[in-house]
């Protein structure tokens, strides 16, 4: 495919077009319903996103595995991601309800795995189904939100339904600490099943949209490129295993690390080359990357996701390891960070429908970002509420703007016959950031905890804080394990010097995203809808096609 905008008239023929005066009128109530049902649904995977931040030393305490923590997120990352390509291309073979259910319906099958888990291999492995489900659910959520509405009102709508989601990214912590402080952190997990019910009784009523239905089955299945995800699979997997083992399991020299790390990425260029040259229908084609809008749209929202999880998961780390707070507390701490994002995020779709001009929305977006994370350096024992609050608010500030706008301004220059694989590409993109965000300053914590754990007189005490363990320990119950006061102010300055470097480090990834930002190219924003996969008045029967 070239990387060019089709003329709307070459597909007039097979897909609805809505006019201005159409898409200003007022939506049936089946768009709202479907939009509320969506939300809800959203609401479940952000949740899971963000509860297990200030359970998971907990969970890790309780299950044991040491360094095999930091599992517990990158297998659900590792499954989400690896899943996109296959996902984006089925949901336009299948269309997109049938497999938005099975995502829902995986996802509380993997949340009550969790639940249940009796060691820390089983909820790694339960946390790779749910991660299955929950990277599906990302992705359709989007993606059916794209089909609806036209580009330049995207914006607006994926606010909303980001709002929804950010409330429950927000109320993660809180539900996190609250849980493991009063009760068993299995509800940590057993919490999703009753709103995935929910979501999966709404999504069934009231999600219905088109889709071809003049192919059998066994003609669909041969449509899926299934060579192309295997390389695609295999290579995210070695990268993954390499971003998890390096710095808390091996060094990041050894070969441990280097050899997955450069099969992983070969993998990956295998996969661009098969996809480019080989496959009949592929499930990345070059043109959702052929020209440098939607590349750097990409890159930003790599970058905007690697700042907004590299916070998520190390705010509750200095409220606990350094304040000495409980997981609950610290879930009630982190509150500003997410307080802020839902209403900017709203602003921010309300600009872009309004302005149809993303680019400034993005400089201004990685500003207070990118100050934030300098100010995060430096939070100390001593630092005041004003002052952590503060910078968590001017944080959300641009973390929100910057939430539901770098989709539309990817789509922009292309065709919206690649609705879904561009769909694929961009949650691919924030999902390989959200395990960067993880991954990095996990590691970064880890080695430079040990190398200051050096400072502590204690040999007992420092022993704690190496070989990849100083995140399980970086708890309240630890700190208040250790009787000799000197050691305690120690071992806090290890985590405080520990987390600064963790900041300074952010500082780069979200410098990176403001100067892409200067390369964009301004692309102005369809007003007008042009897809086969639009709302179904009638709610059909999908159940009819062909054998």
């Amino acid at each position: 495919m070239s990387g060019s905008v089709a003329s709307p008239a070459e597909h007039a023929g097979a897909r609805s077009s809505i006019t201005n005066d159409q898409a200003a009128q007022k939506h049936p109530w089946r768009f709202w319903a479907i939009t509320i049902a969506l939300s809800l649904t959203g609401l479940l995977s952000t949740i899971e996103g963000t509860i297990i931040t200030s359970a998971l030393p907990t969970i890790t305490k309780a299950l044991g595995g040491s360094s095999a923590y930091i599992w517990v997120p990158n297998a659900y990352f590792l499954a989400s991601l690896a899943i996109l390509p296959l996902i984006a291309q089925a949901s336009d073979i299948f269309g997109r309800r049938p497999l938005l259910l099975m995502a829902v319906a995986l996802f509380i099958l993997g949340s009550g795995l969790c639940g249940g888990a009796t060691s820390m291999r089983m909820l790694i492995a339960a946390r790779t189904v749910q991660g299955l489900g929950g990277g599906a659910i990302a992705l359709l959520i989007n993606t059916v939100v794209t089909d609806l509405v036209p580009l330049r009102e995207r914006g607006k709508y994926m606010a909303w339904i980001q709002m929804t989601a950010t409330i429950g990214a927000a109320l993660g912590p809180f539900l996190g600490g609250l849980i493991t402080d009063h009760s068993t952190w299995r509800w940590v997990f057993y919490l999703n099943i009753p709103i995935g019910g929910a979501a999966f009784v709404a999504l069934f009523l009231f999600l219905h949209l088109n889709y071809e239905r003049d192919q059998t089955w066994k003609q669909r299945l041969g449509r899926l490129d299934i060579a192309g995800n295997a390389i695609f699979i295999a290579a995210i997997i070695a990268v993954l295993i390499a971003l998890t083992w390096g710095g808390t399991i091996y060094d990041w020299g050894t070969y441990h690390i280097v050899v997955p790390i450069v099969l992983g990425f070969v993998g990956i260029g295998l996969f661009i080359t098969f996809e480019w040259t080989i496959s009949k229908e592929p499930s990345f084609p070059c043109s959702t990357v052929s020209n440098r809008t939607s590349i750097a749209a990409l890159i930003l929202c790599f970058t905007h996701s690697i700042c907004v999880y590299w916070t998520f998961y190390f705010l509750p780390i200095y409220f606990q390891a350094v304040r000495g707070v409980s997981a609950m507390r610290s879930g009630i701490n982190t509150l500003p960070v997410f307080a802020g994002i839902p209403p900017f995020a709203i602003l921010g779709g309300l600009l872009l429908s309004k302005l149809g001009r993303y680019k400034p929305l993005h400089f201004l977006g990685f500003i207070p970002l990118t100050i934030a994370m300098s100010l995060f350096s430096l939070l100390n024992a001593n630092s005041s509420t004003a002052a952590w609050v503060c910078f968590q608010l001017l944080c959300s500030v641009g973390a929100g703007l910057l939430s539901g706008i770098t989709l539309p301004a990817m789509q922009a220059p292309l065709d919206e016959s690649l609705v879904a694989v561009t769909t694929g590409v961009w949650s691919f993109a924030r999902g390989f950031g959200s395990v960067w965000g993880v991954t990095i300053p996990s590691a970064i914590y880890n080695n430079e905890c040990r190398k200051n754990a050096r400072s502590i007189t204690n040999p007992a005490i420092a022993h704690y804080l190496t070989g990849g363990r100083a995140y399980e320990y970086s708890t309240k119950a630890f700190l208040d394990s250790i009787q000799d006061p000197a050691s305690r102010e120690q071992v806090v300055q290890v985590f405080q010097k520990s987390l600064r470097t963790v900041w300074l480090v952010a500082i780069a990834f979200a410098g990176l995203g403001l100067l892409v930002t200067l390369v964009e190219r301004e692309v102005k924003l369809r007003d007008k809808l042009n897809t086969k996969f639009g709302l179904d008045e009638k709610g059909g029967d999908e159940s009819s096609d062909k054998v």
